[in-house]
């Protein structure tokens, strides 16, 4: 037998480059140039129709709610004067409207303010509040006791942060319900009391 050693394996071929010919780089250089114009046209579509709808923001958009011009027109059905609070700056009204018709019975004024914190202070106002009605809008949250705004006394209900106070004057019944700060309640408490015209002197 012959020792002669094995012949050492060839080396592997490089891979052969791939040669377009003229009318295949034509081709692809169009087929580039057509995407580039597509992408080009899509963007002068989009662009204009992003920039005329911009993304919201929690500022972009507060309702022209008149609460004076409301609770007047709501005045000529109520036998009450409905209540317009100068609420604190930086809140705003995002309803106000007069509710009658309902299934119990009870015509009432509402307004909903949004405050300078993003909470909420929802305002109730009638003549024939009973306390089905009170538990109704308050959630069926139970007196928890009284609290005193600049020396007028409110009966307050708490029920799991919602606060609500409950006040009796010149005949008719004030709400204030809100999952809110004390600050917040305590403001639009101020405001309500400021706005109640004074009961009629004997």
């Amino acid at each position: 037998m012959s020792d002669a050693p094995n012949p050492s394996p060839e080396a592997p071929e490089a891979p052969a480059k791939p040669v377009l010919t003229a009318s295949q780089a034509k081709r692809a250089n169009q087929s580039l140039k057509g995407m580039i114009i597509s992408v080009l046209l899509t963007l002068a579509v989009v662009v204009p129709v992003i920039a005329l709808n911009p993304g919201s923001t929690e500022n972009t958009y507060k309702p022209n709610v008149d609460v004076a011009t409301v609770a007047a027109q709501a005045g000529q059905a109520a036998d009450f004067a409905p209540v317009s609070p100068e609420v604190p700056e930086g809140w705003y009204p995002n309803f106000a409207r007069w509710n009658s018709g309902s299934a119990d019975g009870i015509d009432y004024w509402e307004v909903g303010f949004v405050t300078g914190d993003r909470g909420f202070v929802w305002l109730r106002q009638t003549a024939d509040a009973n306390p089905t009605w009170i538990a109704q809008h308050s959630d069926s949250a139970p007196v928890t006791g009284d609290r005193t705004v600049d020396g007028t006394t409110w009966e307050l209900r708490d029920k799991s942060g919602l606060r609500t106070l409950v006040l009796e004057s010149g005949g008719s019944t004030v709400m204030l319900t809100g999952e809110t700060s004390w600050e917040d309640l305590d403001a639009a408490a101020r405001a309500v009391t400021r706005g109640l015209e004074p009961s009629p002197t004997p």
